[in-house]
């Protein structure tokens, strides 16, 4: 099992397990690994693994990537331990060999059981013992009643806390806090999955002495994960150095790490998660109590997560229903939240369009699943989107696999058609990394058509009562078009108005002039030579 221990400028510490062929790390949301800082490109890098090789390449990064601080030029291996910097954030490269540990399953008593499966019962005590009794056994009881005194408080407080709680990140945070309440944890954290089963998501290592939060690997194997979800039950974890039949293995060795436990998180109808705590000193650092306690945390947990879960989705649904009666960018959304009484009407400004096409997706995608088709375009239009949000760009609509943006509407920002060049230009790079490490993602190689006019065009809330979007429409917009048709995959084609704006900032190769519908004469047409 491999994972990254990620290290943020701000001294968080997080975990990503690596559960897929690509995993894609950037600052952009469209990347499995989303490190926002302004040190880190939107799309930066890539780690591959396939069998028991891993390596890690950059993706066109302005700050590039070092492993051991030697800059990345190609793909590059990593190695249990290797740290790899990406901006301002570390990732320390772990792998987990299931042979190095050793399960140990313990017997939940039943009212624990009750509690962790919905139960209500509890035993009562036996009034009809004789008051009698050694005095050996009366500081026994006496003893287990402070325990359960403790268990009952530990439950109440978790109670309290976690139901104060509003969202998922919350809960997991508070979960491992009162987790350290539990004698002998050292270390611990939150691991989330999905519907379907996969980790979706973990929470910060949280560590009981900060200044131990060193490079201590954690011993949470695939092999622990698939016992927590076939049995659905809390179990202890002791690190097998102190047992004879391992002692040849030379990967016990793991940094004097000795014990932990770990539980599952049990919704309604699955599994949220797990939450995972250890001790990184002492072999057999939890009992029985410490074991009942954590497993009942667990349970609260769970409840918790259920009940944000639900009223989530009470609150998605409503956004989701409010944004198909309108959908606005967020640019025009502000223009009417200044004026809620949108007009329909317009105004002719000067504007540059860009039409981008994915060519030939129709037919490819023929031959895909439809969830495969889903996921190839949300990555592509999430990575494009930020390309156009950070040129200053007004996405104006999807269109099966093609897109159309405006520069210069509704905020006139100076140097639009430059911007939108730019952009173009951005788009077309991004395509070259996304496209290197299309097979292992199993993907089809993309490639993009782009068609760029600039010209006078009618700009306003267009639609219904209903319905309102803020478009352009007019001439201006279907020479953009026409371009856009005409485009190869690849390529950048852009009108005479638009390299007059521009003003000889890129490389243009002159092409024949291109007839449009509606226009006497035909459009000079250039090449913008991106490469």
């Amino acid at each position: 099992m491999s994972r990254l221990i990620i290290s943020a400028p701000d001294g968080k510490t997080g975990i990503l397990e690596l559960n897929r062929p690509v995993i894609t790390i950037g600052r952009g949301e469209g990347n499995d690994l989303v490190l926002n800082d302004s040190s880190v490109s939107r799309f930066h890098a890539v780690i591959k693994h396939s069998d028991d090789l891993v390596v890690i390449a950059d993706r066109g990064s302005t700050n590039g990537v070092t492993v051991h601080g030697r800059r990345v030029t190609q793909e590059t291996e990593l190695k249990n331990g290797d740290v790899a910097c990406v901006g301002r954030y570390e990732l320390r490269f772990e792998q987990i060999d299931d042979r190095s540990l050793m399960i140990r399953k313990v017997e939940i008593p039943s009212t624990v059981q009750q509690i962790i499966h919905g139960g209500s019962e509890r035993g009562l005590p036996d009034k009809g013992r004789s008051s009698d009794r050694a005095l050996a056994e009366l500081v026994e009881r006496v003893k287990k009643l402070e325990h359960e005194n403790y268990l009952l408080t530990v439950l109440y407080d978790a109670g309290q806390a976690l139901n104060a709680k509003l969202s998922v990140k919350d809960i997991s945070e508070q979960t491992v806090s009162l987790a350290f309440r539990i004698e002998g944890v050292e270390r611990g954290f939150v691991m989330l999955f999905d519907e379907p089963g996969e980790v979706s998501q973990q929470s910060e290592v949280r560590y009981r002495d900060p200044h131990k939060s060193g490079n201590q690997p954690i011993i949470l194997s695939q092999k622990v994960l698939n016992l927590i979800c076939s049995e659905m039950q809390p179990i202890l974890i002791d690190d097998v150095n102190a047992d004879e039949r391992f002692s040849a293995s030379e990967s016990l060795r793991i940094s004097g790490l000795r014990s932990a436990m770990c539980a599952p998180l049990l919704g309604t109808n699955r599994l949220f998660g797990i939450i995972y705590v250890d001790n990184l000193e002492r072999a057999s650092a939890f009992t029985q109590e410490e074991l009942n306690v954590f497993a009942l945390l667990a349970s609260q947990a769970s409840a918790s997560i259920d009940n944000v879960l639900a009223h989530e989705k009470i609150a998605r649904q409503a956004q989701q229903r409010a944004a198909l009666e309108r959908f606005l960018s967020p640019e025009v959304a502000e223009m009417v939240a200044a004026n809620p009484e949108v007009q329909l009407g317009g105004v002719n400004r000067k504007v540059t369009v860009m039409f981008a096409d994915i060519r030939g997706f129709t037919s490819m995608s023929e031959n895909m699943e439809p969830q495969k088709v889903v996921e190839i375009l949300n990555e592509y239009f999430t990575r494009v989107t930020d390309v156009i949000f950070d040129y200053g760009g007004t996405l104006d609509k999807y269109m099966g696999d093609a897109l159309m943006v405006v520069f210069g509407a509704p905020i006139i920002k100076g140097g639009d058609a430059t911007n939108c060049v730019q952009a173009a230009v951005r788009i077309q790079q991004l395509l070259v990394e996304l496209n290197r490490d299309a097979a292992e993602r199993q993907w089809p190689e993309l490639r993009v058509g782009i068609g760029i006019n600039t010209g006078i065009a009618t700009a306003g809330n267009i639609g219904s009562p209903r319905r309102v979007d803020y478009t352009v429409v007019g001439d201006t917009v279907n020479t953009a078009s026409r371009l856009m048709s005409n485009a190869a995959g690849g390529q950048i084609l852009i009108s005479q108005s638009t390299a007059e704006e521009t003003g000889g900032v890129f490389n243009l190769a002159v092409l024949p002039p291109l007839a449009v519908k509606g226009r006497s004469e035909p459009v000079r047409v250039f090449n913008v030579n991106w490469m």
